[in-house]
């Protein structure tokens, strides 16, 4: 169990998980950070743990499109990311792309972001789908994010993400 959390706690820019013995390595991609550190879980990284198993993975790690710390997404639009937060957020995620064999957008729709974040789902995604790396994703929402795993079956597929943007 790993995670990267800035100086002030405000900020977790990469979190890791060991799974199990043998596998490929998932990146999962979510909007942001909520609870989970490098000592505790929340729902969601319970969530991918369990999809990791079921699809053969040995770890993930994961990414966020905003690397502030908040249960609830609406608090991303009464916060001020500095440049050096932001910099620092896409250094980490260009790593776990490069760390990963396979990665995986789950951020769900992203209206519900604030307006000012909404382009940088498609940076991410730009940056996910140029990386050479297989991309996946657990179905599209009827807006055309990745879906978010929380309340998925793990029955659900990884699906190739073969649809342009």
């Amino acid at each position: 169990m790993n995670a990267i959390i800035s100086a002030c706690g405000a900020f977790r820019f990469r979190l890791e998980r060991d799974v199990q013995m043998e596998g490929l390595t998932f990146a999962y991609f979510g909007v942001n950070p909520s609870t989970a550190d490098a000592t505790s879980d929340d729902a969601t990284v319970r969530k991918w743990n369990g999809f990791t198993k079921v699809n053969g993975g040995r770890r993930f790690i994961v990414g966020n499109v905003s690397a502030f710390r908040a249960t609830d997404v609406r608090a991303l639009g009464a916060t001020l990311i500095s440049p050096d937060q932001w910099h620092a957020n896409i250094e980490h995620l260009q790593r776990i792309i490069a760390d990963a064999d396979v990665l995986v957008p789950c951020w769900g729709n992203r209206s519900k972001a604030p307006r000012h974040l909404r382009n940088d789902f498609d940076m991410v995604l730009a940056m996910l789908q140029t990386s050479g790396k297989p991309v996946r994703h657990f179905g599209l929402t009827s807006s055309g994010d990745p879906k978010h795993p929380l309340m998925l079956a793990y029955a659900t597929p990884l699906t190739e993400w073969t649809r342009a943007k």
